[in-house]
């Protein structure tokens, strides 16, 4: 039988922005996680509201080494910054809001020259103080040079989006997932209630894009087209276009794809392409026939009406928006002595069971005497540094390493005092740091999880271990992978993982907001060295042993393509 449950990223989905499913109610769905990457140890961080980042464990947290199982109603969580979680879902509004035509003011704001200037050498000033990573891909002369010619490009006042666009060519410039931009504090508000977008949610394989949801009335375009031109603008030339202001860590573009497939793109096309009135959509169907349809530009209560009343998605919503997924499952595969572990996220409540869940499920194996064992790990944004630490210590079966060092450029500077950090932890940043002759500081074995020697549990796993990734495997989870390929813990199938493979940047953050435009930029503090050794491809994601892309047809009919061909691998070899 094929597997089912594929990989799908669709809008909303809480595989890939830690949001809930589809099948929760819509009118109480969560306010979006703000941007700022969940990058550190085992305590959670206090939730922050929309102005300020939802951030990792502490700056300088204390070790997670002892405890095994997070608080579940701490205070403090960490979560992703794939970033773009901000601004794809807020509370829907009722309907009757939708009777007001959508006017997003920001359209008609015109920046200052002088302003525009005042907000550049803030930002870039307070990135030169803190941010560790600045330089991680760009010797500091070159970016000098860049950032310089920052400046030369403001020769007078210009409208908001279009510095913002300037503005996210020079957060794209910096390299790092976790170095985010959004148009404002409140803009994940702001953009459902007062903007109009680009009526479908998209798939890109192999450099095409394909629909997955129609969110209009009309069915003249099905899931499954794929989109050839919007606007007469060839798609190939919009998605390049979109990646060349879109953060990432080092040269990866699987996370910048997958978060296009998030549900994103109708966003990001708003930000970085144009705002227009109306869609002119050229679309190639499943017999190879060009089809050609305008449509309005629809706001968020509107696109939500449409989505369950457009009968062209019934298939796709029985497929994949009404599932009910676990963040945490085991999934026990008796016909091929194989077990699939689900490990949707390492944040938020799933954080505070894997202490509890893994023993159980380990218990399960062993007395089922499961052979193969099948951790799908595509759309885990990330997490609890601690959380990914602790699932590696049911896979080694010997002392093992998971990081090499962590590192900040600054215990000081002022503006800490601009961070998720309380001003008890940055007075205490003294005593949880080592100054080292090259300026920087590491941070103590006891003050980040897995920084120490890992050690393996008792009832540890040891059969053969297979890992289902994609570009939507990040932060925490791209560094799981990561230590897990480097210590030859078992098969890696997918695509290339979303983080960098030698490391990231993350820890806690500072979200920054410039004085005159209001717009955000988030900034990490801590630089990361994951326990990989050359020779690597610097700046990529671990990469696959068996690259197995999504197929189309699959996606349509419900089959999981990676999932089956790790099935047939096993098959293959039992």
């Amino acid at each position: 039988m094929p597997a089912s449950s594929p990989s799908l990223v669709l809008p909303w989905n809480v595989a890939f922005l830690h949001l809930p499913p589809f099948n929760a109610s819509l009118n109480s769905l969560p306010a979006p996680p703000p941007p700022g990457s969940s990058r550190r140890q085992n305590r959670p961080k206090r939730p922050k509201s929309p102005s300020n980042p939802e951030l990792s464990d502490r700056f300088l947290a204390r070790s997670g080494s002892k405890q095994e199982v997070c608080k579940k109603n701490d205070p403090r969580m960490k979560s992703i910054l794939v970033a773009l979680a901000l601004f794809i879902l807020v509370p829907v509004l009722t309907l009757a809001q939708e009777k007001k035509a959508a006017y997003d003011s920001l359209t008609d704001r015109v920046l200052s020259i002088q302003g525009m200037q005042e907000d550049l050498r803030y930002m870039r000033h307070v990135m030169e103080a803190v941010h560790p990573g600045l330089y991680r891909y760009t010797p500091k002369p070159v970016m000098d040079q860049r950032l310089d010619s920052f400046y030369t490009q403001l020769t007078g006042d210009l409208p908001y989006y279009d510095y913002y666009r300037l503005l996210s060519a020079l957060v794209a410039g910096v390299r790092c997932a976790h170095t985010a931009i959004t148009p404002g504090p409140d803009w994940g508000s702001h953009f459902t209630k007062n903007t109009s977008m680009f009526p479908f949610t998209v798939h890109g394989i192999h450099d095409k894009l394909y629909v997955t949801l129609n969110l209009t009335r009309d069915t003249t375009i099905k899931p499954g087209y794929e989109i050839l031109t919007i606007n007469g603008q060839p798609i190939k030339e919009i998605v390049q276009f979109i990646f060349n202001h879109s953060w990432s860590d080092g040269y990866n573009t699987t996370n910048k794809q997958q978060r296009l497939n998030s549900g994103s793109f109708g966003m990001l096309y708003y930000t970085l392409i144009a705002r227009p009135d109306s869609f002119v959509v050229t679309c190639k169907d499943l017999s190879g026939n060009e089809r050609k349809a305008k449509y309005p530009a629809l706001t968020f209560q509107a696109s939500m009406a449409n989505l369950r009343q457009n009968p062209v998605n019934k298939e796709i919503i029985r497929l994949y928006v009404d599932r009910k997924r676990k963040d945490l499952d085991l999934d026990i595969k008796k016909d091929i002595n194989t077990a699939v572990l689900n490990v949707r996220t390492f944040g938020g409540k799933a954080a505070g069971d894997i202490g509890s869940f893994l023993p159980k499920a380990m218990k399960e194996l062993q007395k089922k005497k499961i052979g193969h064992l099948v951790i799908d790990l595509r759309s885990n944004p990330g997490g609890w540094d601690s959380a990914g630490v602790i699932l590696f210590t049911y896979l080694i079966n010997k002392p093992s390493r998971y990081y090499i060092r962590q590192h900040t450029i600054t215990d000081t500077s002022q503006y800490l005092s601009l961070s998720d950090l309380s001003p008890e932890e940055i007075k205490n940043a003294a005593n949880e740091l080592i100054a080292e002759k090259d300026g920087t500081f590491s941070l103590k074995a006891a003050a980040a999880a897995g920084l120490s020697l890992q050690q393996p549990k008792l009832n540890h796993y040891t059969g053969k271990v297979y890992f289902l990734m994609n570009g939507a495997s990040a932060s925490t989870t791209s560094e799981l992978l990561a230590a897990a390929h480097a210590n030859q813990l078992g098969t890696f199938i997918g695509e290339e993982a979303g983080g960098s493979y030698e490391g990231g940047n993350g820890g806690s953050f500072i979200g920054l907001v410039l004085p005159h435009s209001k717009i955000k930029i988030s900034i990490p503090l801590v630089y990361y060295d994951n326990m990989t050794r050359p020779p690597f491809k610097k700046g990529r994601g671990l990469m696959p042993d068996h690259d197995v892309p999504d197929n189309l047809d699959n996606i349509l009919k419900g089959i999981d393509t990676q999932k089956q061909f790790a099935f047939d691998l096993i098959r293959r070899n039992p």
